[in-house]
């Protein structure tokens, strides 16, 4: 545990903090007021990466601190300290703000404490006791027990009274049930009436309107909300384990977003459609092994084999991150089912194939009244019946039919103002590259006009 603290408080509480550390032996290597001060330390490299920073949470902010600015400021940080611990103390009301603690989270900043005081034996031990992503199941939900048998096959019944199974039931059933307390979306916009979506065939189907205007986008709603704090938004995506194409759900959301400005990142971690992508695009060149990600039709994608952070991503300049995870499977590092279920919207594949829809209502049966409203499931190949099925049988549910495409890398208008509708996302008009060149461009024909009228009425020499 590393015993260099660098703290960043009011001035009295910076005083009265570096006294109490430098007392217990820890040694003080800095000081700031602000977040903005702290970002400048950074720029001039005072600030020491292997210590610990204890952060008033709303130092150098208005009062009460907007969340929103809390996680742009701890943003703009990270993109300097990557490893760098944080404790941050913030107001008691945010630890009901599900969404900003997921952001935070997903920053790698674990050591969040919720209190208005700065008590001496409290402070000590919050650096000595380290949290993890373990300590926020609580909040942001435990990713496993019954929700993981949504991605295996289904189990026999147990028989009553079997040995070694009754209790540990039991127990689940109680405590383990994933019922996350429903709070209220920080800073929520006034909703909208959602714009009837579109039919696979390219017409308006009554039916379809129908059935879908059951589906309140609340997750899409909290999508939105972060994307205008500056933070990318980060979407799952996922099969249900019924072989369906997740490429193609993820493909056409990427491009779609892509071509209406917006600046998303696929990630996924071993995916032989990325590798053939990747291909095209280095094609005829020398393999450059420090190269990460690649572009292609405007969307960036992590190339194969790259181990990517998702603290790291997000501090990228991204406006969307797409994860395309594969539940049913191992991989290093995090769970995939944790990082699914702690996207701000995870997003689930199924088939809309009438045939295949019992074994659809048995993997979504596994789910409780939580999951289904929280994630949302795009079915492809589907029909209006499946979804008004689906509306009888899991009112919560929020469900859609994807557009039907030819190519997912290149969706026509009717799937981009699909997508649109789905995250609610506004569209860009222009990207900001094309801004700065159109401004450019106007500065310099407005130069040239001047000159043109100035030469023109230049008076000649007289003769």
């Amino acid at each position: 545990m590393s015993r260099r603290v660098h703290l960043v408080a009011c001035p009295d509480l910076l005083m009265l903090l570096s006294r109490t550390l430098e007392n217990e032996g820890y040694e003080v290597t800095g000081t700031g007021t602000s977040w903005d001060g702290l970002v400048e330390s950074l720029k001039s490299k005072t600030v020491d990466a292997s210590a610990t920073v204890i952060i008033e949470g709303g130092a150098g902010l208005r009062h009460p601190p907007d969340p929103n600015e809390i996680t742009r400021q701890m943003a703009r940080v990270r993109k300097v300290l990557k490893r760098t611990r944080f404790i941050v103390q913030l107001e008691p009301m945010l630890e009901r703000d599900v969404e900003f603690i997921r952001t935070m989270v997903h920053l790698g900043v674990h050591d969040l404490q919720f209190t208005d005081d700065f008590r001496t034996e409290e402070v000590l031990t919050w650096i000595r006791e380290r949290k993890t992503t373990r300590d926020y199941y609580s909040v942001l939900g435990k990713p496993e027990s019954r929700l993981l048998s949504l991605f295996r096959p289904m189990r026999t019944a147990v028989v009553a009274g079997e040995p070694g199974t009754g209790p540990e039931i039991a127990d689940y059933t109680k405590d383990d049930k994933l019922s996350r307390p429903e709070t209220a979306v920080r800073n929520p916009t006034i909703p909208r009436e959602p714009a009837p979506l579109l039919a696979a065939s390219g017409e308006e189907d009554p039916e379809l309107a129908e059935a879908e205007a059951k589906y309140s986008s609340s997750a899409a709603t909290v999508g939105s909300a972060a994307v205008s704090s500056h933070i990318p938004l980060q979407i799952g995506i996922c099969g249900a384990g019924g072989e369906e194409d997740v490429g193609a759900a993820v493909f056409l959301l990427a491009a779609s977003l892509a071509q209406a400005g917006w600046k998303p990142l696929v990630c996924g971690d071993d995916r032989p459609e990325i590798s053939s992508l990747e291909q095209i695009v280095f094609d005829g060149e020398k393999e450059d092994l420090t190269s990460k990600m690649f572009e292609y039709e405007g969307v960036t994608f992590c190339r194969r084999g790259y181990v990517w952070n998702l603290s790291e991503l997000l501090t990228g300049g991204f406006t969307h991150i797409l994860l395309w995870l594969d539940i049913h499977e191992d991989r290093k590092g995090t769970p995939a089912l944790e990082l699914w279920w702690n996207t701000q919207i995870p997003l689930l594949v199924g088939s809309g194939s009438m045939w295949k829809y019992e074994l659809l209502k048995e993997k979504l049966n596994t789910l409780g009244p939580y999951e289904l409203r929280r994630c949302r499931l795009l079915l492809e190949n589907g029909r209006v019946e499946v979804l008004q099925k689906l509306a009888k049988d899991f009112p919560q549910l929020q469900a859609s039919l994807l557009p039907e495409h030819q190519d997912p890398l290149y969706p026509d208008q009717q799937a981009v103002r699909w997508v649109m509708e789905l995250l609610r996302a506004e569209k860009k008009l222009l990207r900001r590259n094309v801004k700065v060149w159109g401004i450019v461009g106007i500065v310099l024909f407005a130069t040239f006009l001047l000159l043109v009228v100035g030469l023109t009425f230049t008076p000649g020499a007289d003769g």
